[in-house]
């Protein structure tokens, strides 16, 4: 397995507009980008031409070359990926040397979901993928490994890997075939695929809009095909439509508890002003100066003459 490293990207479709990575200009390392549109150009990406194993299906064409470097990128042995819409702050070699994995990939943990669970039900409240599928996806979960979907979700934006790891190598195939069958939204069935496998992957502890080497999103031109932006709540299973509720229910009383702050401060400074009727006074006679000044500042004579006996 060779010792090169590389950075690299994919682009299926034409459906966005190529990032730049200005940081590609720091750096010794390669950044690649696997794209099948032979016109594409770019000043800080070696462009690639690959050949989508589905036609009719970009997005998982797109998904297949991001999970299986191994397979796509025989010259090198390790590698960052990054989607389109992240851009790094600093050179990737300070990853490579510093943050590398024990276990054969780094990737950040989900800094605004709590379960895997979670991110089913968003992921078809948004409309990002087929109901059916989606759901199929759950349900067979549920009656596999239902333990799985209370597991924290990982963020698949990023991935450290190293290409040569026997372990990780079985892992990426098995998310890969998921991801085929079900879902196209790979962040579905990463924890899937790792609990099956056996493997424990190295996580960033990191927010994912924005860290010491990255920030995220840059999405400018992205034309993404929402498809059903409703989610069938017929189709889902009860674990999913409960979720979804409790979901709404949090962010209802977060609301309220904002609410009743408010108010309480209104309240605190009413009672100020009560049990002070001078201060009152004070400031009635404050605004009541400020306007006749005001109404006089055109006058010849001016506000300070005119208020002379």
């Amino acid at each position: 397995m060779s010792s090169r490293h590389c950075v690299y990207t994919t682009l299926i479709g034409g459906y966005e507009r190529l990032n730049e990575q200005p940081v590609a200009k720091a750096s010794s390392l390669p950044f690649i980008c696997l794209t099948d549109d032979g016109h594409l150009e770019s000043e800080t990406w070696q462009i690639q031409l690959v050949r989508p194993i589905f036609g009719m299906d970009p997005v998982r064409s797109q998904r297949e070359l991001k999970i299986r470097p191994h397979a796509h990128l025989p010259g090198y042995g390790r590698s960052l990926y990054i989607d389109n819409s992240v851009v790094l702050t600093h050179p990737p070699e300070l990853l490579f040397e510093n943050q590398f994995p024990k276990t054969g990939l780094r990737l950040p943990e989900h800094s605004y979901r709590k379960t895997v669970l979670d991110e089913f039900v968003e992921v078809s409240r948004l409309g990002f993928d087929d109901q059916n599928r989606i759901f199929e996806q759950l349900n067979h979960y549920m009656c596999d490994n239902p333990s799985v979907l209370e597991e924290a979700p990982y963020w698949t934006a990023i991935l450290l890997r190293d290409h040569g790891h026997a372990g990780l190598r079985d892992m990426l195939d098995i998310w890969a075939s998921h991801v085929l069958r079900y879902s196209r939204r790979d962040q579905l069935s990463f924890n899937f695929a790792c609990r099956h496998a056996g493997f424990k992957p190295d996580a960033w502890q990191i927010d994912n809009y924005e860290s010491w080497f990255h920030t995220w999103p840059h999405t400018a031109m992205r034309q993404r095909d929402k498809g059903m932006r409703s989610p069938a709540l017929a189709l889902s299973p009860p674990a999913a439509r409960i979720r979804s509720l409790e979901m709404a229910l949090t962010e209802q009383e977060d609301k309220r508890q904002s609410l009743e702050m408010v108010i309480a401060a209104q309240e605190l400074k009413h009672q100020k002003l009560v049990r002070n009727p001078g201060r009152i006074l004070k400031l009635a006679a404050k605004q009541t100066l400020r306007g006749w000044r005001s109404g006089l500042a055109g006058h010849p004579l001016g506000p300070e003459e005119l208020g002379k006996p």
